[in-house]
């Protein structure tokens, strides 16, 4: 019995490892931009989710944050020269000492029996710990902004907190593109 515990184990974790993957960020690419502050954030998730060494990377050519209403995302190539990568959805909420905290989110594996139902004809690819969008389009963009505002689908992947007295530029929510206080 305790063979068995130890890949039942294993297979829940895989199962809850759930991934966005993106064949080719498209048009979205254009229309997200580098950001100084989450590119620092994207550094570790490069290390971490890529098991890759960011240093001496020019991350702004592999991170770029997209804006689609309120809702912010990362997008990440493993390669400059990649057409797609992973998408990551995120936001920053205020901290203690005017700093902020990145919250990194990730689907919620319960939730897939809903989507099917909710959105049977959705221009995503589901396997079982991970979803595979072709094109970042219009279409995948409506679906992200939609399935954005129902917490139900997420779940907080990894909490960051960022102190912006080590580094007073980076204002976060004030700075990223589509924030009610972006100037």
């Amino acid at each position: 019995m305790k063979r068995l515990r130890i890949p039942l184990a294993l297979a829940a974790l895989a199962l809850l490892a759930g991934c966005i993957f993106v064949d080719d960020f498209g048009e979205g690419w254009k229309d997200a931009a580098p950001d100084a502050c989450i590119t620092k954030l994207a550094g570790s998730i490069y290390y971490t989710e890529l098991r890759r060494d960011p240093e001496g990377k020019d991350l702004d050519r592999l991170a770029r944050v997209l804006t689609l209403g309120d809702q912010h995302f990362l997008l990440l190539k493993e390669d400059a020269h990649d057409a797609g990568g992973r998408l990551y959805r995120f936001d920053v909420v205020p901290g203690s000492v005017g700093g902020g905290i990145f919250q990194r989110y990730r689907l919620d594996p319960t939730m897939r029996d809903a989507f099917d139902r909710d959105y049977p004809h959705a221009p995503v690819k589901l396997t079982r710990d991970t979803v595979t969008i072709a094109t970042l389009d219009a279409p995948t963009e409506k679906l992200l902004l939609e399935i954005s505002h129902k917490p139900e689908y997420w779940q907080v992947e990894e909490k960051a907190l960022y102190n912006v007295l080590h580094d007073p530029a980076c204002k976060f929510t004030a700075d990223l593109p589509g924030s009610p206080q972006a100037h």
